[in-house]
């Protein structure tokens, strides 16, 4: 079952992802193309150690800063040029040596260490040997070094290797011929020294690199190295892209391996511009995926032929059926409403990450946000002056129904940065927002198999493979146009073709998302396998494009998250839960939202020797079941008691007066259940167009008088269902739910402008319990099964 529920979800994603490259910002190169002078520039640089021990993986090092590189001294040949390297931001994790540098807080445990690694570096190159990294504090690094020990040199390694990479390709060897991919040619010293060479080459001569790829002034070069030496097999990946004109790297990950049997140690550096997102926190979050059998994207076995075809060897699965996004032609649908957002920790609270909720949904939905002009406030409102660096950013997109976006930030300066957050209150942001029109075609499916199907530059095909029924569907997404199959009503089976890695097989899905992420392909494409019971007629897909004359720019508040959910009318942060609400399997809360009058209460038994009466809870209150013709249990007559789920079903359930006995055997009861008259759902329509979590209950509270109704009737009166037919709760404010002393917290304290519920969810349908006024008798009596 779990694998079953994993097939779907993975299949869900997939589908989504297919539109992602709507939601996916783009960044240039170069610090996202501001004008920097021609001898500086500034660096993300994260890197991070892991050890293997068959299933058993532990992340040693984490590290990762901005590095801004100045040269030092103008080159007066092309032999010898030296840059000033100082870090802005810094953090430094090693759990085995307690060791923990934090330059937003430099006062803690690495406090002598932080402030010899502030001051920056020198790194030099003259040319011949590799290159070389002081530390302009040398003398106090060296008596650190000197203090802590014998094994201080190699524990700190990592944290150096930092500041070691050579960001610069010089002329004599960049220019030394025209350059093709193909083509190997030497970076210099641009690997840090503290890295070893295992290949045992000679002093001082460089890495060959082979060109995988040019396109206009940049070049990208691979490195592939792989020998034994001693029973250790040592791997290395690495790859880079650079400026052929001014020799400027552009970005840089290197991967180094050392494997004995199931014993593996890895080290990865990645070094990019700092406007590149995702890269840093992809690294600094990774806890090891090496041998990772359990992975459900693993489970996709391709051979030999990556593209799904004839040979391939890949895993299908019954269709499942998915909830698909309703058309919006004009774009109509509200994705930017609510006034506020979230601001907390991100992942291990290293971090401030943002969160808005656009809205919610049905189905898929993507599309791109940007984030700008982003201040952090105190409580009186007043500009807190503090750097922010935006190392992630997120695209709008729907996971189970709600639509967010969201940003991460990193303080960037030296101690000064833990008060200042200390104040913090809210921060402010401006949100530009890309509506999206989408819309679903029927496109005949003999016509697809005959030509490609095209939508601006997105393009869709689908192949007939020689297995009857088998199908190959291929859609590349480009520009800003995306294409969505809708796989529903089919019948028969699916597979999803997991795209080859660019790197080596060796390395660890992280290292290849690194890659892909760092080096994109020019085309990401993703491949669907059907194997169908019959040829459809037709197949729906679903089309998105972006509107980018039509972006929407909004100033959010960012609050904590006790303030936002205290505040109703915003949307909620998750969606109404899938799962079955049931109490002892009885209260199931069934079908009891279709309008009209609702069923007559009657008894019911699961096993024969018990007996409920299953109704809702605003019907509890008008019905009650009488007993004529009873019996004793243990010398005690039993009766009938209400148990009542919160959510708004009930069951009197047939039970002793101590409730330890609901099982009885070979006993006969008689009786009737009394109510004061009949019961109706009354409907009266759906949520807010513009805010779907919101349904008037204008209706209702005609019918009453709100400060005096409690909040409890909420679960008792109302049926709020969602497009799927999954029953809504209420969203209420912290403490609603209690009283103090004799006091009730009345209807009117949960609403939203004195008329609107907030719920969990999408609002499709909403009803109330109507009772009219003529008494309905409803006899019963049931024989108890005997012991078998």
């Amino acid at each position: 079952m779990a694998s079953s529920q994993n097939r779907i979800v993975f299949t869900a994603l997939t589908l989504c992802f297919s539109l992602l490259g709507l939601a996916s910002p783009s960044y240039g190169r170069e610090s996202d193309g501001q004008e920097m002078a021609p001898s500086q520039r500034e660096y993300q640089v994260t890197m991070s150690t892991l050890f293997a021990h068959g299933d058993n993986q532990q992340v040693g090092v984490r590290a990762r800063a901005l590095l801004q590189y100045r040269v030092d001294s103008a080159p007066n040949s092309a032999k010898a040029v030296s840059f000033s390297v100082l870090p802005t931001m810094l953090q430094y994790q090693d759990p085995a040596y307690r060791l923990n540098i934090n330059s937003f807080d430099d006062s803690g445990r690495g406090a002598a260490l932080a402030n010899i690694v502030r001051r920056g570096t020198l790194l030099m190159d003259n040319g011949v040997s590799q290159s070389t990294a002081r530390f302009k504090a040398q003398d106090e690094w060296l008596a650190y070094v000197a203090k802590q020990g014998q094994e201080a040199q190699s524990v700190l390694a990592p944290l150096k290797s930092l500041f070691e990479f050579y960001p610069l390709v010089s002329q004599a060897h960049r220019l030394q011929k025209a350059l093709a991919v193909g083509d190997t040619l030497r970076l210099g010293n641009l690997l840090p020294s503290g890295l070893g060479d295992f290949l045992q080459r000679g002093a001082g001569e460089p890495e060959e690199w082979q060109i995988v790829a040019t396109e206009g002034q940049w070049i990208t070069v691979r490195l592939e190295r792989d020998t034994q030496r001693q029973g250790i097999e040592y791997r290395r990946f690495g790859e880079v892209s650079f400026n052929r004109e001014n020799g400027w790297l552009d970005k840089l990950l290197l991967v180094d391996q050392q494997q004995k049997g199931d014993k593996l140690q890895a080290r990865r550096w990645l070094m990019a511009p700092t406007s590149t997102p995702y890269v840093s926190s992809i690294l600094w979050q990774d806890e090891g995926d090496y041998f990772d059998e359990d992975d459900v994207f693993a489970e996709e076995h391709l051979g030999d032929d990556a593209l799904g075809g004839e040979g391939a060897v890949i895993e299908l699965f019954d269709i499942p059926t998915l909830p698909m996004a309703p058309d919006d032609r004009d774009a109509s649908v509200a994705m930017m409403e609510p006034d506020e957002g979230v601001m907390s920790a991100g992942w291990g609270g290293d971090d401030i990450e943002l969160r808005y909720i656009h809205g919610l949904t049905t189905g898929d939905y993507a599309t791109s946000v940007a984030y700008r002009n982003i201040e952090l406030l105190d409580w009186k409102d007043r500009v807190i002056d503090l750097p922010l660096w935006q190392h992630s950013a997120r695209g709008a997109s729907a996971i189970n129904g709600v639509v967010s976006s969201g940003v991460n930030l990193l303080p960037i300066g030296w101690g000064e940065s833990k008060a200042k957050l200390e104040e913090l209150y809210q921060i402010r942001a401006e949100l530009i927002f890309t509506p999206v029109k989408r819309y679903s075609l029927q496109l005949p499916w003999a016509q697809l198999l005959k030509q490609p199907y095209r939508f601006g530059e997105t393009t869709l095909t689908l192949t007939a493979l020689s297995k009857p029924g088998r199908y190959r569907l291929a859609i590349t997404n480009l520009g800003a146009n995306a294409l969505a199959p809708d796989f529903n009503g089919l019948q028969g089976k699916l597979g999803i073709v997991e795209p080859e890695g660019q790197g080596p097989a060796w390395l660890s899905n992280t290292e290849q998302l690194l890659l892909d992420e760092l080096f994109p392909r020019e085309q990401s494409t993703h491949v669907y396998i059907l194997q169908l019971d019959s040829v459809p007629e037709s197949l729906k897909i679903l089309h998105s494009a972006q509107l980018s004359d039509r972006k929407i720019a909004k100033q959010i508040s960012f609050v904590t998250q006790a303030a936002y959910e205290a505040n109703l009318a915003n949307p909620p942060l998750e969606s109404a839960s899938l799962g079955p609400v049931e109490l002892d399997r009885v209260t199931d809360r069934g079908a009891v939202a279709e309008p009209g009058r609702l069923s007559e209460p009657s008894i019911a038994s699961i096993t024969g020797n018990d007996l409920y009466i299953r109704l809702p809870s605003a019907l509890a209150e008008v019905c009650q079941p009488q007993i004529s013709e009873g019996f004793e249990e243990a010398g005690k007559l039993v009766e009938w008691r209400l148990v009542d789920n919160g959510l708004g079903q009930s069951a009197y359930v047939l039970m002793t007066p101590d409730g330890k006995r609901r099982y009885f055997y070979d006993k006969r009861i008689k009786g009737s259940i009394e109510c004061l008259g009949h019961a109706h759902w009354q409907t009266f329509g759906a949520g807010d167009n513009r805010r779907p979590w919101l349904v008037d209950l204008t209706p209702w509270l005609s019918t009453l008088d709100k400060t005096e109704v409690p909040i409890s009737q909420l679960y008792r009166s109302l049926v709020i269902t969602d497009a799927q037919g999954r029953h809504l709760s209420p969203r209420l404010s912290k403490g609603a739910n209690s009283a103090k002393g004799s006091e009730i917290n009345t209807l009117d304290k949960a609403l939203v402008d004195e008329r609107w519920l907030s719920v969990d969810g999408a609002v499709s349908s909403a009803a109330y319990l109507s009772i009219d006024h003529e008494p309905l008798t409803i006899p019963y009596q049931f024989h108890l099964k005997p012991l078998p």
